[in-house]
């Protein structure tokens, strides 16, 4: 019988440094992206928290590194895989 539950995503939570002044500029920039499925603009160590979710942990990775890491403004993330 062919089961109609689709396979599980990767997810992962990314939290981000921008430069000062560049946070609406990101924030409308990653809103858009790919492979980001939520946009948080936090007070604190942070400037943003975002969730990211793909195929696969290659396609995670991808998300991460090729495209979110490249965005202007984007000075460190920190990357935690979310494994439940």
């Amino acid at each position: 019988m062919a089961s109609n539950i689709a396979p599980a995503m990767e997810r992962a939570i990314v939290l981000v440094n921008l430069s000062p002044g560049s946070e609406e500029e990101s924030l409308s920039a990653l809103k858009g992206m790919a492979g980001i499925k939520s946009v948080y603009q936090l007070y604190g160590l942070y400037d943003l928290l975002v969730m990211v979710e793909g195929a696969d942990d290659q396609a995670v990775k991808s998300i991460i590194a090729d495209h979110l890491r490249s965005k202007p403004g984007v000075v460190s993330t920190i990357t935690m895989k979310i494994l439940t």
